[in-house]
């Protein structure tokens, strides 16, 4: 046989698999296992047996026996075993062919598809290992068939559906692993009645409770249900399983308290009841006869008391795992029996006491945990006697110094002792733990320098000294450390300048020094730091320009250098940060423009130029390419022009406030169409244009602030659809025409400013369900001379005393007619007083004149008196006149 033009060499692996096929098929014997071998042949070319990791003798002149994987038994194959074989494809029915097949080991392979019916005329079948494949679908039906069946592994498949009724029969199966399946379906009690060695329901959607049944199979050494819905309360038969070995209930719906039972599993290796948060009570003293356990979890459980001393007993302990329970009272001393615990995690418990001296007695303890507990005092001298990989009381009332013993513990690794009342210095004797690797102290009153000597840490990995009364200067010498990652000397009184030394940190990653008293300029050797991914700088003394080289770190996510003495223009380097996402720049002293080559950073996320005189217009090619944008601040700033078209395409968009600059022209409708905005500022710009009804698909706004531009037109009904607003700002605008009812729906609403506006009419019922707001102005002026709402009476009912005294416009033209009436009145009055002052006058007048003439009227009389002073007669006046006495008076007198 030979390929056309001799080209054998250059034949595909599909090609020679028909070849080995052919010859086959010219080769293969006519004894009574051909059908056996035609099976098997099927078998090779449906899983490209061509690629298997072992396919020896295969398909060839040698017996279908003594092919790789296959056992025979009489000449009829009774056992497949392509564990770990490199099979792809799918199991073909053709397997059913083969009657006598005892064992079918096809597990941890690449095969698909679903397990056929077929399957089910292999009644002989006692074994089935499918696990850890890409088989889905359902257990056939057929599997009823199976009556030989004893062994069924299917876990780490798709394969999804209940349970057949086949194996809730009793006398059946003895190992059932469908862990890390989908299958579904309650916990059936029927299952428990048979001879079960291996339970596997883990990490599937099984429910149900926990049956009485489970005490049954007496068998039974493995049984886990982690991470399903199974739920109920433990049964006390749990401890007729003195053969059990593993007791896997992680997570689950589990509830009640441990039952004392527990103490007969007595050959119990691993009890895992972590992360169920039903589970309360105490740890009952029955422990004690768990004496070969080697793995107790009870983490993340509602379990309190304290630790019995009966704990001390399970003298086999390796791993106890408490963290995160209520347990409470001081650690007992019976621990220090554990000469084997390899790892205490006692973290985040109500635990108080002391660090006990006995904890020196655990020669085998490589992890002690007891952080974020009461534990308080200082740490022992025993400690230094052991071989700690991990020491973790952060969080904790230790106090004291560190002590320098802690030197003598060489295969420490981790240590953290933050958050603490650690009081002292920083011994230089730390220096000499050559395997650490990490070491938190942060929010520790530690104070003093940090030493020189850590730079011969050269194994450290993380250092983080936050928020501590440290001190002094930044030693150059940490440069020695050669694998040093994050660096975190954050909010303390470091002062000084950056050592420039620390460019040579060559895989450093995380370099932050914000909140210091660090002064001087950023030392360009910092670009060289060619894997460094975030530099915080922020909040510090530092001055001068931005470096150039900071443009050759390209691995940079973040650079924070805000709230600093930076000046100068933002460097056009920055293109290079290709990778930044996080970019924060505001309240600093830099000026010039936006570079358009900020475009090339197409991960850019978050950017901040807020409080900078930062002027020119906002590149429209960058914010083509900020496709991931979800913060822009650039308010406070001198930047001009009009928004770019762009923005409108950012649906990433979180934040965007651009208020108090120089930004003009319309407002884009299509920003208000950003679906993901949550708060927009425009505020104190002369931006102007409407508010559209595309408001409607800014269903994320929280806050939006319009107020003091030239914003006009209405609010458009669509706003009664933002029910997640918090916060309305549209005082000083423009706006004019009725406020919408629909306005009524924004029950979330906080605040509402529409003072200064135009807006008129009737206002809408729409404060009865505003319960949250708390500020609220619709009346009056924004500035003196300034326009303001004239809203119609009635005005409705329900209006916050939030929103103060709101007048409507009817009120407004009274004012007017009480100053007319006012002023008629006062008329009036004036002229009232005017005429009672001319009469007044007139009579004064009258009787002057009157007293005038009794005035000269009694002189005549007196000169008449005196020239007839020698008369007899008397003198009578009538009318003014005088007559003497011999006159005869007239008879009107």
């Amino acid at each position: 046989l030979s390929w056309p033009d001799g080209q054998a060499s250059q034949a595909s692996p599909t090609q020679m698999q028909g070849l080995q096929v052919l010859v086959f098929l010219l080769l293969a014997p006519s004894a009574s296992g051909a059908a056996d071998c035609e099976a098997l042949q099927v078998l090779f070319q449906d899983t490209s047996g061509s690629t298997w990791q072992n396919n020896t003798n295969w398909l060839s002149h040698e017996p279908c026996c003594n092919w790789h994987g296959i056992t025979c038994s009489n000449g009829e194959v009774v056992r497949i075993d392509m564990a770990f074989n490199g099979l792809t494809g799918t199991v073909p029915p053709e397997i059913s062919n083969l009657p006598m097949i005892v064992d079918l080991v096809l597990e941890h392979n690449a095969l698909s598809g679903t397990l056929g019916s077929e399957l089910g005329k292999l009644t002989a079948m006692s074994q089935f290992f499918a696990g850890g494949t890409y088989i889905s679908g359902v257990i056939p039906e057929s599997f009823k068939n199976i009556k030989a069946n004893r062994l069924l592994d299917l876990s780490v498949t798709s394969v999804s559906g209940t349970l057949p009724e086949r194996y809730f029969q009793k006398g059946g199966i003895h190992h059932l692993n469908l862990g890390l399946t989908g299958i579904s379906g309650s916990l059936p009690a029927q299952l428990f009645m048979n001879p079960l060695d291996y339970l596997n329901f883990g990490r599937t959607s099984v429910s149900g409770v926990l049956p009485v049944e489970i005490g049954k199979p007496d068998q039974l050494d493995h049984l886990y249900l982690e991470h399903t819905a199974v739920s109920g309360t433990i049964p006390m038969e749990v401890g007729k399983l003195s053969r059990l070995y593993d007791l896997d209930l992680e997570k689950t719906s589990i509830s009640g308290t441990i039952p004392p039972q527990i103490g007969g599993m007595t050959r119990l290796d691993y009890l895992h009841f972590g992360k169920c948060t039903g589970i309360s009570g105490t740890i009952p003293p029955t422990v004690k006869a768990l004496s070969r356990i080697d793995y107790l979890d009870l983490e993340q459980t509602r379990i309190s008391g304290t630790v019995p001393p009966e704990v001390g007993g399970m003298t086999g302990i390796d791993f106890l795992y408490m963290e995160e329970t209520q347990l409470s009272g001081t650690v007992p001393t019976a621990l220090g029996k554990l000469k084997q615990l390899d790892i205490l995690y006692l973290d985040d418990t109500k635990i108080s006491g002391t660090v006990m001296p006995e904890f020196g007695e655990m020669q085998g303890l490589d992890f002690l945990y007891l952080g974020g507990t009461p534990i308080s005092g200082t740490l022992p001298n025993e400690l230094q006697v052991l071989e700690l990989d991990s020491l973790h009381i952060g969080r904790s009332k230790l106090s004291g110094s560190i002590p320098p013993q802690l030197s003598k513990l060489g295969a420490l690794d981790y240590v953290n002792l933050g958050r603490t009342a650690i009081t002292g210095t920083l011994p230089p004797q730390i220096s000499k733990l050559n395997n650490l690797d990490y070491l938190y102290l942060d929010g520790a009153p530690i104070s003093g320098t940090v030493p020189k000597q850590w730079g011969k840490l050269k194994e450290l990995d993380i250092l983080c000294l936050n928020t501590t009364h440290l001190s002094g200067t930044l030693p150059p010498e940490l440069r020695h450390m050669e694998r040093l990652d994050f660096l975190y000397i954050e909010e303390n009184s470091i002062s000084g300048t950056l050592p420039p030394q620390y460019g040579k940190l060559e895989v450093i990653d995380f370099l932050s020094f914000d909140n210091t008293l660090l002064s001087g300029t950023i030392p360009p050797q910092i670009g060289k730091l060619d894997r460094l991914k975030d530099l915080d700088l922020d909040y510090t003394r530092l001055s001068g320009t931005i470096p150039n080289e900071l443009g050759q770190c390209d691995n940079f996510y973040e650079l924070d250098l805000d709230s600093t003495r930076i000046s100068g223009t933002i460097p056009k380097s920055f293109k290079k940060l290709n990778r930044l996402f996080d970019l924060e720049m505001d309240t600093t002293k830099l000026s010039g423009t936006i570079p358009v080559s900020l475009k090339d950073m197409k991960r850019l996320s978050l950017l901040t130029i807020f409080g900078t005189t930062i002027s020119g217009t906002l590149p429209s090619q960058a914010i083509d390419e900020w496709e991931d944008l979800q913060t822009l601040e650039l308010y406070d700033t001198a930047l001009s022009g009009t928004l770019p078209e762009a923005v409108d395409e950012l649906a990433s968009m979180e934040t965007l406030l651009l208020g108090n600059t120089a930004i003009s022209g319309s407002l884009p409708n299509e920003i208000m169409g950003l679906p993901s905005l949550e708060v927009l500022s425009m505020k104190a710009t002369p931006l102007s244009g409407t508010i559209s009804s595309d408001v409607v698909k800014m269903t994320s706004v929280l806050d939006m602030s319009l107020g003091q531009t030239r914003v006009s037109g209405t609010l458009p009904k669509q706003f009664g659809q933002l029910t997640n607003i918090i916060g309305i700002k549209l005082e000083g605008a423009q706006l004019s025409g009725t406020l919408p009812p629909e306005m009524a729906k924004l029950t979330k609403l906080d605040t509402l400013a529409l003072k200064g506006n135009r807006f008129s009419g009737s206002m809408p019922a729409m404060f009865m369900g505003m319960l949250a707001l708390g500020t609220c102005e619709l009346s009056g002026h924004l500035s003196p001379g300034g326009t303001s709402n004239k809203f119609t009476c009635p005005l409705p009912k329900g209006i916050p005393q939030a929103c103060g005294t709101i007048h409507c416009a009817d009120e407004d033209t009274q004012p007017m007619v009480f100053i007319l009436a006012g002023i008629a009145a006062l008329v009036s009055a004036m002229s009232c007083v005017y005429c009672l002052v001319r009469l007044r006058q007139h009579q004064i007048r009258r009787k002057t004149k009157l007293l005038n003439e009794v005035t000269s009227t009694s002189a005549t009389v007196m000169n008449d008196l005196t020239d007839r002073k020698q008369s007899a007669g008397p003198v009578v006046i009538v009318d003014g006149k005088s007559m003497n006495g011999n006159s005869q008076a007239p008879d009107a007198a």
